[in-house]
């Protein structure tokens, strides 16, 4: 009895001490010892990276939230290192800072076009590693210009920066169209697919960079120096190579499902001009083998309302209103059209994912259709829309004939 009593201690003890070992963070850090970056800049310089954090200031943001109306100075702190590997420079901060980085809460990635052309597998590497960041944070492409001096300008309805480029992606996507929000595990995972190329979004300056970056910035009704989204850039593997403009990004959102709302206008047979906002959009896909050869099917259902008219037309009869739905489902089918055929003429890249889809399909068939030099020119592309006109407005017809002489 007394043996078995002993064994069952001999168990039981390391048991019960080992809790005591496990209490408290071993690793713990506090936030007075932190410094939260928010944004993230890679640029390309001779021999090397030039990284640039975008850290915010906590000071201004507390006074902020505790319902003050923030602090006086500016709100956020750039760091800038000249480094050869992107890792040192997370070493370097110290020197200047006696707060370690923290890469958990980044909002935005900003990457220079120069370096982007290089290509950025091997730059996104050390981020894809670290297990601070998130992975949730968009990325983007510099155009024209440093991600360095993209983070510089201060911004004055948001005052973090970083957040207000976050903010505004997020937002103009699902309103516009124009433009694509991809976070860099999406990034990352368009490179790895068959038969798909990545794109990002890219942002220009619109003024003066240096005067970006000053206080007088945020204070003036009309800022020197604004952010803004424009083009989008296109990818072949990890490198840049072109640029698609607004157009052509609305017909590539179609394409591949990534339109929530978006605003076109075309002139009927009057000449007047009529506004239509898609509302609720849904593009399908089907990849059909017909005679040993891989077709796409692209088929988009869209419920729109009618926004503006310029005239005196009157949509108060179901053949008008059924006249702007077929206007309206041959612009949709004109804009994906262009859009395949500038990328496949001017470009050469698969942005669309039709070999990732013809691979999913049968990859027999996408083994025998890479082997042409450019198999986008060879495959056959059908397209069709079908568009409901939900409301017109709280008018059916016109007031302009109505106007007294």
């Amino acid at each position: 009895m007394k043996k078995r009593m002993m064994k069952v201690l001999s168990v039981c003890l390391p048991l019960l001490l080992l809790p005591v070992l496990l209490t408290g963070c071993w690793e713990r850090k506090e936030l007075n010892e932190l410094a939260f970056v928010l944004g993230l800049g890679l640029d390309k310089v001779e021999d090397g990276y030039m990284v640039t954090m975008q850290v915010v200031i906590p000071s201004s943001i507390t006074s902020q939230s505790a319902g003050g109306s923030g602090g006086s100075g500016v709100p956020v702190v750039l760091y800038s290192f000249k480094v050869k590997t992107i890792y040192e420079s997370l070493r370097k901060f110290n020197l200047l800072s006696p707060r370690s980085p923290y890469l958990g809460h980044i909002r935005v990635m900003v990457v220079g076009e120069e370096l982007a052309r290089e290509g950025l597998a091997e730059t996104l590497d050390v981020i894809k590693r670290s297990r601070e960041p998130r992975m949730d944070f968009y990325v983007m492409v510099a155009r024209g210009t440093t991600a360095g001096n993209v983070l510089k300008v201060l911004t004055p309805l948001d005052r973090l920066p970083a957040n207000k480029l976050f903010n505004s992606l997020d937002k103009s996507y699902r309103i516009s169209s124009t433009t694509v929000a991809v976070t860099l595990d999406d990034f990352i995972e368009d490179l790895l697919y068959e038969g798909r190329n990545p794109v990002l979004t890219g942002v220009e300056i619109e003024g003066d960079p240096e005067a970006g970056g000053d206080k007088a910035n945020v204070e003036r009704t009309n800022p020197n120096t604004r952010l803004q989204y424009k083009s989008v850039a296109l990818f072949q593997k990890d490198k840049l190579i072109g640029w698609m403009d607004d157009g052509i990004t609305v017909g590539y959102n179609y394409i591949i499902d990534n339109v929530t709302k978006n605003t076109g206008y075309f002139k009927d047979k009057n000449g007047s001009l009529i506004v239509m906002e898609a509302l609720d959009t849904t593009t399908k896909r089907k990849v059909k083998i017909i005679e040993g050869e891989p077709h796409i099917f692209l088929s988009v259902k869209a419920l729109c309302n009618v926004q503006e008219i310029e005239g005196p037309d009157k949509l108060d009869n179901e053949r008008k209103i059924h006249e702007l739905e077929l206007k309206t489902q041959e612009r949709i089918v004109e804009r994906m059209e262009e859009a395949v055929k500038n990328i496949t003429e001017n470009y050469n890249v698969d942005s669309f994912g039709f070999g990732q889809s013809v691979y999913r399909k049968s990859p027999k068939a996408w083994y025998k259709l890479k082997e042409q030099e450019n198999y986008l020119a060879h495959l056959p592309v059908h397209y069709k829309a079908e568009v409901i006109i939900n409301r017109v407005g709280t008018i059916d017809n016109s007031f302009i004939d109505e106007i007294k002489e």
